[in-house]
Protein backbone atom coordinates (compact mmCIF):
# COMPACT_ATOMS: atom_id res chain seq x y z
CA UNK A 1 0.00 0.00 0.00
CA UNK A 2 1.42 3.41 -0.80
CA UNK A 3 2.45 6.00 1.83
CA UNK A 4 -0.36 8.12 3.10
CA UNK A 5 0.44 12.23 2.68
CA UNK A 6 -0.15 15.60 3.28
CA UNK A 7 1.49 18.22 1.17
CA UNK A 8 1.30 21.62 2.79
CA UNK A 9 2.25 24.27 1.12
CA UNK A 10 2.92 27.46 2.62
CA UNK A 11 3.44 31.08 1.36
CA UNK A 12 2.11 34.72 1.52
CA UNK A 13 -1.11 35.14 0.41
CA UNK A 14 -1.93 35.99 -3.42
CA UNK A 15 1.15 33.73 -3.96
CA UNK A 16 -0.85 31.39 -6.28
CA UNK A 17 -1.09 28.06 -3.70
CA UNK A 18 -5.21 28.38 -4.99
CA UNK A 19 -4.11 27.73 -8.66
CA UNK A 20 -1.45 24.92 -7.43
CA UNK A 21 -3.68 23.24 -4.61
CA UNK A 22 -6.39 22.88 -7.72
CA UNK A 23 -3.63 21.70 -10.02
CA UNK A 24 -2.45 19.33 -7.49
CA UNK A 25 -6.57 18.36 -6.72
CA UNK A 26 -7.01 17.14 -10.50
CA UNK A 27 -4.45 13.99 -10.06
CA UNK A 28 -6.80 10.91 -9.31
CA UNK A 29 -4.56 10.22 -6.49
CA UNK A 30 -4.89 13.69 -4.53
CA UNK A 31 -7.45 15.29 -2.84
CA UNK A 32 -7.28 19.25 -2.61
CA UNK A 33 -8.65 20.60 1.02
CA UNK A 34 -7.67 24.04 0.08
CA UNK A 35 -7.04 25.89 3.38
CA UNK A 36 -8.03 23.25 5.49
CA UNK A 37 -7.06 25.28 8.55
CA UNK A 38 -10.51 27.59 8.21
CA UNK A 39 -12.72 24.14 8.31
CA UNK A 40 -12.87 24.74 11.93
CA UNK A 41 -14.63 28.20 12.46
CA UNK A 42 -16.52 27.55 9.16
CA UNK A 43 -18.13 24.77 10.78
CA UNK A 44 -18.59 26.14 13.83
CA UNK A 45 -20.37 29.24 12.51
CA UNK A 46 -22.26 26.93 10.17
CA UNK A 47 -20.84 28.21 6.81
CA UNK A 48 -20.96 26.55 3.69
CA UNK A 49 -17.51 24.36 3.22
CA UNK A 50 -17.61 24.06 -0.77
CA UNK A 51 -15.71 27.47 -1.60
CA UNK A 52 -15.44 26.50 -5.27
CA UNK A 53 -18.95 25.10 -6.02
CA UNK A 54 -21.38 26.49 -3.75
CA UNK A 55 -24.12 24.15 -4.47
CA UNK A 56 -22.03 21.28 -3.38
CA UNK A 57 -23.19 18.85 -0.68
CA UNK A 58 -19.84 17.23 -1.38
CA UNK A 59 -18.44 17.29 2.53
CA UNK A 60 -21.58 16.74 4.38
CA UNK A 61 -22.47 13.82 2.21
CA UNK A 62 -18.45 12.54 2.48
CA UNK A 63 -18.05 13.02 6.38
CA UNK A 64 -21.62 13.85 7.65
CA UNK A 65 -22.38 16.17 10.66
CA UNK A 66 -20.64 13.40 12.66
CA UNK A 67 -17.63 13.21 10.68
CA UNK A 68 -17.24 16.74 10.15
CA UNK A 69 -17.35 17.64 13.96
CA UNK A 70 -14.39 15.25 14.35
CA UNK A 71 -12.72 16.87 11.54
CA UNK A 72 -13.30 20.35 13.44
CA UNK A 73 -12.09 19.10 17.00
CA UNK A 74 -9.19 17.47 15.13
CA UNK A 75 -8.55 20.50 13.29
CA UNK A 76 -8.91 23.00 15.95
CA UNK A 77 -6.55 21.24 18.09
CA UNK A 78 -9.77 21.41 20.98
CA UNK A 79 -10.81 19.46 23.26
CA UNK A 80 -13.96 16.78 23.45
CA UNK A 81 -14.95 16.75 27.16
CA UNK A 82 -14.77 20.35 28.11
CA UNK A 83 -13.94 19.74 31.48
CA UNK A 84 -10.59 17.78 30.52
CA UNK A 85 -7.10 19.56 29.92
CA UNK A 86 -6.56 18.63 26.32
CA UNK A 87 -2.88 17.60 26.94
CA UNK A 88 -4.52 14.78 29.81
CA UNK A 89 -7.85 14.13 27.34
CA UNK A 90 -5.37 13.51 24.22
CA UNK A 91 -3.14 10.47 26.71
CA UNK A 92 -6.14 9.32 27.99
CA UNK A 93 -7.76 8.76 24.78
CA UNK A 94 -4.31 7.42 23.44
CA UNK A 95 -4.25 5.17 26.09
CA UNK A 96 -7.95 3.50 25.19
CA UNK A 97 -7.45 3.19 21.78
CA UNK A 98 -10.01 5.98 21.19
CA UNK A 99 -7.67 8.91 20.05
CA UNK A 100 -9.24 8.81 16.02
CA UNK A 101 -10.57 12.46 16.49
CA UNK A 102 -7.04 13.64 16.99
CA UNK A 103 -5.76 12.24 13.75
CA UNK A 104 -7.63 14.32 11.09
CA UNK A 105 -5.27 13.75 8.34
CA UNK A 106 -5.67 10.28 8.77
CA UNK A 107 -9.22 9.82 9.20
CA UNK A 108 -9.53 12.11 5.78
CA UNK A 109 -7.67 9.69 3.61
CA UNK A 110 -9.61 6.88 5.01
CA UNK A 111 -12.54 8.78 4.07
CA UNK A 112 -11.83 10.37 0.71
CA UNK A 113 -10.26 6.91 -0.31
CA UNK A 114 -7.13 8.99 -1.49
CA UNK A 115 -3.35 8.75 -1.00
CA UNK A 116 -2.56 12.39 -1.20
CA UNK A 117 -4.36 15.79 1.18
CA UNK A 118 -3.29 19.01 -0.43
CA UNK A 119 -3.87 21.33 2.63
CA UNK A 120 -2.82 25.74 1.40
CA UNK A 121 -3.34 26.58 4.39
CA UNK A 122 -0.32 29.21 3.56
CA UNK A 123 0.85 29.42 7.49
CA UNK A 124 3.73 27.90 8.54
CA UNK A 125 2.69 27.81 12.41
CA UNK A 126 0.03 25.46 11.34
CA UNK A 127 2.43 23.86 9.37
CA UNK A 128 4.38 23.38 12.66
CA UNK A 129 1.35 22.21 15.05
CA UNK A 130 0.28 19.96 12.48
CA UNK A 131 3.12 17.77 11.96
CA UNK A 132 3.92 17.57 15.73
CA UNK A 133 0.91 15.66 16.33
CA UNK A 134 0.69 11.74 16.69
CA UNK A 135 -0.37 10.74 13.36
CA UNK A 136 2.85 12.52 11.56
CA UNK A 137 5.21 11.55 14.59
CA UNK A 138 4.59 8.11 14.48
CA UNK A 139 4.55 7.75 10.61
CA UNK A 140 0.71 7.04 10.17
CA UNK A 141 1.02 9.92 8.14
CA UNK A 142 4.16 11.24 5.91
CA UNK A 143 4.63 14.94 5.99
CA UNK A 144 5.70 16.95 2.42
CA UNK A 145 6.10 20.91 2.63
CA UNK A 146 6.34 23.04 -0.39
CA UNK A 147 7.26 26.98 0.10
CA UNK A 148 5.88 28.42 -2.95
CA UNK A 149 7.46 32.15 -3.52
CA UNK A 150 7.05 34.83 -5.66
CA UNK A 151 7.80 38.05 -6.78
CA UNK A 152 7.24 40.33 -3.51
CA UNK A 153 6.02 43.29 -6.13
CA UNK A 154 3.31 41.22 -7.46
CA UNK A 155 2.38 39.86 -3.90
CA UNK A 156 1.99 43.36 -2.56
CA UNK A 157 0.23 44.52 -5.92
CA UNK A 158 -2.74 41.85 -5.46
CA UNK A 159 -3.10 43.34 -1.52
CA UNK A 160 -3.50 46.85 -2.93
CA UNK A 161 -6.05 45.69 -5.44
CA UNK A 162 -8.11 44.32 -2.68
CA UNK A 163 -7.36 47.36 -0.29
CA UNK A 164 -6.22 50.56 -2.05
CA UNK A 165 -6.79 52.71 0.80
CA UNK A 166 -4.16 51.04 2.50
CA UNK A 167 -0.36 51.98 3.13
CA UNK A 168 2.39 50.56 0.12
CA UNK A 169 5.10 50.92 2.68
CA UNK A 170 3.07 48.96 5.38
CA UNK A 171 2.30 46.38 2.92
CA UNK A 172 5.80 45.65 2.30
CA UNK A 173 7.52 46.11 5.59
CA UNK A 174 4.44 43.23 6.30
CA UNK A 175 5.24 41.11 3.26
CA UNK A 176 9.10 41.34 4.38
CA UNK A 177 9.19 40.29 7.68
CA UNK A 178 6.32 37.28 7.60
CA UNK A 179 8.41 35.77 4.27
CA UNK A 180 11.51 35.87 6.62
CA UNK A 181 10.21 34.07 9.17
CA UNK A 182 8.75 31.51 6.59
CA UNK A 183 11.72 30.71 4.98
CA UNK A 184 13.15 30.43 8.54
CA UNK A 185 10.80 27.64 8.87
CA UNK A 186 11.21 26.20 5.91
CA UNK A 187 15.17 26.22 6.13
CA UNK A 188 14.74 24.31 9.61
CA UNK A 189 12.02 21.76 8.48
CA UNK A 190 13.28 18.39 9.48
CA UNK A 191 9.68 16.87 10.08
CA UNK A 192 9.26 15.69 6.51
CA UNK A 193 10.71 16.23 2.55
CA UNK A 194 10.39 19.36 1.11
CA UNK A 195 10.58 21.70 -1.94
CA UNK A 196 10.69 25.35 -2.89
CA UNK A 197 8.30 26.19 -6.25
CA UNK A 198 8.33 29.85 -7.63
CA UNK A 199 4.95 30.97 -9.02
CA UNK A 200 6.40 32.45 -12.11
CA UNK A 201 7.81 28.76 -12.81
CA UNK A 202 4.72 26.97 -11.75
CA UNK A 203 2.78 30.06 -14.62
CA UNK A 204 5.13 29.84 -17.48
CA UNK A 205 6.02 26.36 -17.59
CA UNK A 206 3.21 24.23 -15.66
CA UNK A 207 4.17 20.94 -17.24
CA UNK A 208 7.67 20.95 -16.42
CA UNK A 209 7.21 22.55 -12.84
CA UNK A 210 4.09 19.91 -12.03
CA UNK A 211 5.81 17.03 -13.62
CA UNK A 212 8.75 17.76 -10.59
CA UNK A 213 6.25 18.04 -8.13
CA UNK A 214 4.78 15.09 -8.61
CA UNK A 215 8.22 13.01 -8.77
CA UNK A 216 9.10 15.02 -5.18
CA UNK A 217 5.48 13.39 -3.93
CA UNK A 218 6.52 10.11 -5.58
CA UNK A 219 3.49 10.28 -7.42
CA UNK A 220 3.10 9.80 -11.58
CA UNK A 221 2.72 12.75 -13.56
CA UNK A 222 -0.78 13.04 -15.48
CA UNK A 223 -0.81 16.02 -18.23
CA UNK A 224 -4.28 16.31 -18.36
CA UNK A 225 -4.22 17.87 -14.83
CA UNK A 226 -2.76 21.04 -15.88
CA UNK A 227 -6.46 21.31 -17.34
CA UNK A 228 -7.81 21.85 -13.65
CA UNK A 229 -11.26 23.82 -14.43
CA UNK A 230 -12.48 20.44 -16.35
CA UNK A 231 -12.59 18.84 -12.36
CA UNK A 232 -15.02 18.95 -9.52
CA UNK A 233 -13.07 20.59 -6.44
CA UNK A 234 -14.44 21.12 -2.92
CA UNK A 235 -11.63 23.38 -1.88
CA UNK A 236 -12.50 24.96 2.36
CA UNK A 237 -11.37 28.20 0.84
CA UNK A 238 -9.20 30.31 -1.03
CA UNK A 239 -8.38 32.84 -3.62
CA UNK A 240 -12.17 33.60 -5.10
CA UNK A 241 -10.81 34.65 -8.75
CA UNK A 242 -8.77 31.53 -9.13
CA UNK A 243 -11.96 30.02 -8.24
CA UNK A 244 -14.08 31.88 -10.70
CA UNK A 245 -12.02 30.36 -13.39
CA UNK A 246 -13.70 26.77 -12.31
CA UNK A 247 -16.91 28.59 -11.90
CA UNK A 248 -16.92 29.72 -15.47
CA UNK A 249 -16.15 26.14 -17.24
CA UNK A 250 -19.07 25.26 -15.11
CA UNK A 251 -21.20 27.86 -16.36
CA UNK A 252 -22.38 29.16 -12.81
CA UNK A 253 -22.05 33.11 -11.67
CA UNK A 254 -19.33 35.08 -11.27
CA UNK A 255 -18.81 36.09 -7.36
CA UNK A 256 -20.12 40.27 -7.24
CA UNK A 257 -16.45 40.49 -4.97
CA UNK A 258 -14.52 38.81 -7.85
CA UNK A 259 -15.85 41.62 -10.29
CA UNK A 260 -15.75 44.57 -7.39
CA UNK A 261 -11.44 43.35 -7.15
CA UNK A 262 -10.76 42.56 -10.47
CA UNK A 263 -13.19 44.14 -12.75
CA UNK A 264 -13.48 42.30 -15.96
CA UNK A 265 -10.02 39.84 -15.80
CA UNK A 266 -11.37 36.35 -15.10
CA UNK A 267 -14.42 37.08 -17.66
CA UNK A 268 -12.11 37.98 -20.07
CA UNK A 269 -8.60 35.92 -19.52
CA UNK A 270 -8.62 32.68 -21.46
CA UNK A 271 -8.90 29.39 -18.47
CA UNK A 272 -5.33 28.61 -19.54
CA UNK A 273 -2.61 28.90 -16.84
CA UNK A 274 -1.00 32.59 -17.54
CA UNK A 275 1.53 34.24 -15.85
CA UNK A 276 -0.08 37.49 -13.98
CA UNK A 277 2.05 40.23 -14.53
CA UNK A 278 -0.52 42.90 -13.52
CA UNK A 279 1.51 44.47 -10.74
CA UNK A 280 4.33 45.77 -13.81
CA UNK A 281 0.89 48.23 -15.15
CA UNK A 282 -0.59 48.55 -12.13
CA UNK A 283 2.41 49.93 -9.16
CA UNK A 284 2.96 53.43 -10.17
CA UNK A 285 6.80 54.73 -9.59
CA UNK A 286 6.15 55.94 -6.21
CA UNK A 287 5.04 52.84 -4.98
CA UNK A 288 7.15 50.66 -6.86
CA UNK A 289 10.15 53.27 -5.53
CA UNK A 290 8.52 52.88 -1.67
CA UNK A 291 9.00 49.05 -2.40
CA UNK A 292 12.27 48.95 -3.55
CA UNK A 293 13.57 51.40 -0.74
CA UNK A 294 11.83 48.85 1.83
CA UNK A 295 12.28 45.67 1.00
CA UNK A 296 14.13 45.77 -3.12
CA UNK A 297 17.54 43.75 -1.73
CA UNK A 298 15.26 41.39 0.15
CA UNK A 299 13.29 40.87 -2.98
CA UNK A 300 16.06 39.77 -5.28
CA UNK A 301 15.95 36.13 -5.30
CA UNK A 302 12.40 36.08 -5.98
CA UNK A 303 12.86 38.68 -8.66
CA UNK A 304 11.11 37.61 -12.26
CA UNK A 305 12.48 38.86 -15.75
Amino acid sequence: MSKRKVLFIIGAGHCGSSLLALILGSHPQCFSAGELGNLPNRYRKGLYLDCVNCNSDFWDRTFGDSGLKQLSIGLGDTRVTPYIPLKLEKNIREFLGTDRVFKPYTFMLAQLGKEVIIDASKYWVWVDRKTKAKEFTVGEVEAYLLNLVRDGRAIVNSYLRKYPQRDMATFTQNWMDKTKRRQEFYQSFDRGKKIEVAYEQLASDPHVTVQKICEFLEIEFTPDMIEYWKYDHHDISGNDGTYSLVRRYQQQEMLDKVKETHGEYYEKIDLGIKLDLRWKKELSKEKLDIFNSIAGEFNQPYVWD
